[in-house]
Order: C-alpha cells, then structure tokens, then sequence
C-alpha cells in the first residue's frame, strides 16, 4: 500500500540528513551563489528549518509569489556546504518545470517519470556491469577487449548518473503537481540510501492530473511543515493581502479586485475581446504578458485570434503546415511543443512540453525550424512531430502556466473554473492580474428551455472562491 505520508524510517546516522543549524545560519547571511540575491528573513528561517532538521522527508510551502525558488537556491547553497558539490539533485513533475528549477538553483535536474524510469533500470545496469568485469577479468589485450573496456566505462558512467547516494539531498518542485505513486517511489528510493527529500510546492495550486494528494495531506498533516508567508510577486501592496485571501478561500476578497478594476463582466464573446486587446496592447508596449483559459477550447479562441492579427499585420505569413487542432501555423508564429523528445536538441536542451518557439522557417515537407522564445540556436522539428505534438502558444491554461511569472496576466473565468485554477490564474503577473468573467454561461444550455438570466461579474467569482 502507498503510505507517501508517513516519516520514513532513519537509515544511517540522522547527520547524513542535516546540516548544523549554525552552518546553515552563516551561508544564508551571504549572498546567494553567482547572485547578488540575499535571503530574506522568513526564507533563512524555512531553508535552516529544512536543512537542520535531520529527518528523511521534509515540506516547503509557500503561497504564489512568497520566493519559494530563492529559498530552494538558499537550500542548496546550505546543504552544499556540508555535502559538497553535486549533492543536491532536482526533480520536478514536468520537464518544463525542471528546466526553471535548473535555471533558478542551479542544479542539474529531471522530470520526476524520467527518474523513476532510470531508477528501474538501474539493476539491469549493475547485473551488465558485473557481467563486463567478469569478462575483462577474463580478456588479454585486444581491440575486443577495448571495445569492452569502453562499454565498461560508459555502463558505470551511468550508473553514476542516476544513482542516489547517502548524504544527496533531493528536490521535488512543484510537488502539489507530482502524483502520488511518483511521490511515494521517489522517498522510499531516498529512504534505503540514506539520502534527504524536500517536497516543495503550494497546496493551494493546482493538483496532478494523475492520482495525486499526497502533498496537500503532508502540508495539513505534519506539524514540522517550513512555510513561507512573505509575498513578494506583486508590485502593489494591496495585492500581496488578497492573493493570500484568495487562497483561503475568502469570498470577500472579490471586493478588492472589484474595487482596484481588476474585474469585467459579460457575454464570452466580449470577454474574450478585451483580454485579446489587453494582451494585445501589453505585447506592443513591450510587456511580457499572459492570455489564460482554464479551458482548451477558449485557449485556441485565443491563439486563433492573435495569429489572424498577426497575418493581418504581416508579422506571420499567412499559409504553412496544418496541426492536429485544425489550425495551420506558418513563419513568424509562436508555438508550443506538448511532447518530450530528448532526440531534438536545441543548446544542450532537448525539446520538452511546455516550451514556447517563434517559427523562422516552414519547409515543403511539413517540418518547422524554430528557435526558443528565451533564445538560443535554431533547431528543427521533423514534421511528424509537428503535426502530432504542436499547438500555437500565445494563449495557455492555468495548468501550464503555474509556475511562470510575467508583467501581466489576462484569465477568462467563467462559473465552471475551481478556486485552485483561480488563484493560479490571478497571481501569474506583478504589475497586473485581471479577470474576465463569463456572466452569461449557462451549464445547461443544451438541454435548458429558458434563457440564463445575467449575473454579476462579484457573484460569479464569490460562488468559485467558496467552492471547494
């Protein structure tokens, strides 16, 4: 049976999990490493919490915007002064995600199915290994035995790679979003090795689309759970405050975004007219800016409406190669991959789900040659990956934007989305988070005999924040 919250039983000395309390104070009053980035002060509490408290499996929480990324930095600085280099590892639910966690801590890092996959290969490794030895043992000098000696080496090189050793501190990011088996395997590999788990996450997020809940139990269940409480994302005071509101579930806290013109009301279609202008007029100014649906249907509205402005005003060309959606994109569309394959590479990273490209070429057969929206070399996308894994990226769900941080974000809501998709989508921009609300949506209007009278832009986002 899956017991993922339990405390996990001490293999090896408990100082094989810690760092002194006092090691820990002294780096976290220096600055980060190649930053100039200092902890804050609830940060050093959580992160010598984290780091000093010996046990095989520990908690970070932290609401949107609170700095859980510098906290997670500040944690491997701290723990790498006692284990040294390379004892911290990251993991992270999606590929995407563990590539911002690499950024941000500056570790090497995978996605958490990755891992498990390697994992369980690695005893077939050991048993080839031993069978290589036998045989070099066995072997005079020859171009063979070189052949073996070289497979020898990369075997155990691998080996190597994804072995978890006593004293390693793992990092699971995002781990509201991890499932529950993923979470549960990833501990008791740490556990027989003696080596060190921080989950770190919002329970207030989204969850796993996989059987998930473990991390929203051991945030309420444990009672040595290190959490952030400082917001720092928003560029207005009173934001910090009701975000925070948000995320208890307080359906008063709508009176703030109301009163502050955060909050439009009406029919979809007029909705999505003013979140597209207002996206519209934050790109031309130069702002980073997000369109967000819960929805796919509304995030390819969306994508369909910035690609007919942008053909319209020359910036995309207006033929190209046909997706799996139905939509076509050509030259100077941005785009977003939805399928890991570490066969493509771009700048020593392979394509992931989730990466955002702007096409700079379409050829005859279908395939594209793009290049990263946050740089790097051109790189070619074979064309049956195109039309099977490649959707226009200007619009996003909630799903796929937890975890980014932009200028502004624009949500379309409507009385269907849950309090968890609201509070990602309202806490993704530090100078602007607006709503668009859906008054006129009608849950049964294929089988409804009567019109669905109008609500309030306030009334339809209370009913979401005190669902639960």
């Amino acid at each position: 049976a899956v017991d993922v919250c339990r405390v996990p039983a001490h293999r090896g000395p408990p100082e094989l999990r810690a760092v002194h309390p006092a090691v820990a104070q002294a780096v976290c009053a220096l600055s980060l490493p190649g930053t100039e980035r200092v902890l804050s002060p609830d940060q050093v509490t959580a992160v010598v919490q984290v780091v000093s408290s010996g046990r095989p499996l520990d908690v970070l929480v932290g609401p949107a915007g609170s700095g859980k990324s510098t906290a997670m930095a500040g944690v491997r600085a701290a723990w790498e002064a006692k284990h040294g280099a390379g004892s911290v590892v990251g993991l992270a639910p999606s590929a995407a995600a563990a590539e911002v966690l690499a950024g941000v801590v500056g570790i090497g890092t995978e996605n958490t199915a990755k891992w498990l996959v390697e994992q369980d290969r690695q005893p077939a490794r050991v048993a080839d290994l031993d069978v290589l030895r036998a045989r070099l043992n066995r072997a005079s000098p020859s171009l063979a035995t070189r052949r073996l000696l070289h497979q020898a080496r990369s075997l155990s090189n691998e080996i190597q790679r994804w072995q978890l050793r006593p004293g390693q501190l793992v990092i699971v990011d995002e781990a509201s979003m991890a499932g529950t088996l993923e979470l549960d395997a990833i501990t008791s590999q740490a556990d027989a090795v003696g080596a060190k788990v921080l989950l770190v996450g919002d329970w207030a997020q989204l969850a796993p689309v996989s059987a998930g809940g473990a991390f929203h139990l051991l945030a309420h269940d444990r009672d040595d759970v290190a959490t952030l409480h400082e917001i720092r994302r928003f560029a207005q005071a009173w934001e910090r405050d009701a975000s925070l509101r948000l995320r208890r579930g307080d359906p008063s806290v709508i009176d703030e975004y109301v009163a502050h013109g955060r909050v439009q009301g009406g029919d979809r279609e007029s909705m999505l007219d003013l979140l597209y202008e207002a996206w519209r007029r934050d790109t031309d100014q130069g702002l980073t800016s997000l369109m967000i649906a819960a929805d796919t249907e509304t995030v390819l509205d969306l994508n369909r409406r910035a690609q007919t402005d942008r053909i319209q005003s020359g910036a995309v060309a207006d033929d190209g190669v046909k997706l799996a959606d139905g939509t076509t994109v050509g030259r100077g569309d941005v785009i977003v991959t939805r399928r890991n394959d570490r066969r493509i590479v771009s700048s020593g990273s392979h394509v992931k789900n989730g990466d955002r490209w702007t096409v700079l070429d379409v050829s005859a057969v279908g395939a594209l040659t793009v290049r990263r929206g946050s740089g790097g070399g051109p790189i070619r996308l074979p064309a049956a990956y195109v039309g099977t894994h490649v959707e226009l990226g200007y619009a996003t769900t909630a799903q796929r934007a937890q975890g980014r941080t932009v200028d502004r974000a624009h949500a379309y809501v409507s009385p269907t989305v849950t309090r968890q998709t609201l509070y990602v989508m309202s806490s993704r921009g530090v100078q602007d988070n607006r709503l668009y609300v859906d008054t006129c949506f009608d849950r049964d209007a294929e089988s409804g005999h009567h019109d669905q009278p109008e609500a309030t832009p306030d009334l339809v986002l209370r009913d979401v924040v005190a669902e639960f």
